[in-house]
């Protein structure tokens, strides 16, 4: 598999070896190889705190399964989270995006939702509706209902919250 991926590879023996203890001390290559495999830093397998930081990250991740989120988009994900380390970004930060991120998987909110949310004009009605009183937001939510009927799309869940 790592062949596949172009990273450097070992014959199947000597994983059988390092496995069983009969070979110790691979080269940095092939633990470099490994790492970029599984998604994981690089020094992964000599730094205790970079080793705690992303067992902590796959325990998060992991529990997106239950939701069925898919073990590949998993593994593409803690990919993007070990880039964000190696350029800086703290552990302690991408556990907080991640805490969000499955407040808003139970709340509903899928990926889809995210990133129609990142289109400036959806967002931009959404901010419109800032400020508007109780009947005015019902109103705005029934022309959005109409518009959404007449181009055939489902209706939206409902919100368990009331305005505010």
């Amino acid at each position: 598999m790592l062949d596949e991926q172009g990273l450097p590879s070992f014959s199947s023996t000597y994983m059988w070896q390092l496995r069983t203890g009969r070979a110790d001390n691979p080269t940095k290559k092939h633990m470099d190889g490994l790492a970029a495999f599984f998604g994981v830093p690089e020094d992964y397998w000599s730094n205790r705190a970079t080793a705690s930081s992303v067992n902590g990250l796959i325990a998060r991740l992991n529990g997106f399964k239950e939701s069925g989120t898919n073990p590949d988009q998993l593994h593409r994900q803690l990919e993007s989270l070990t880039k964000l380390m190696t350029k800086g970004v703290t552990p302690e930060v991408l556990n907080e995006q991640l805490e969000t991120l499955a407040r808003l998987h139970e709340a509903g909110v899928t990926a889809d939702t995210l990133k129609r949310l990142q289109d400036a004009r959806v967002t931009g009605i959404a901010m419109r509706a800032v400020g508007l009183s109780d009947k005015g937001i019902t109103a705005a939510t029934a022309m959005i209902d109409q518009v959404r009927r007449l181009e055939g799309l489902s209706e939206p869940e409902p919100s368990d919250e009331s305005p505010a």
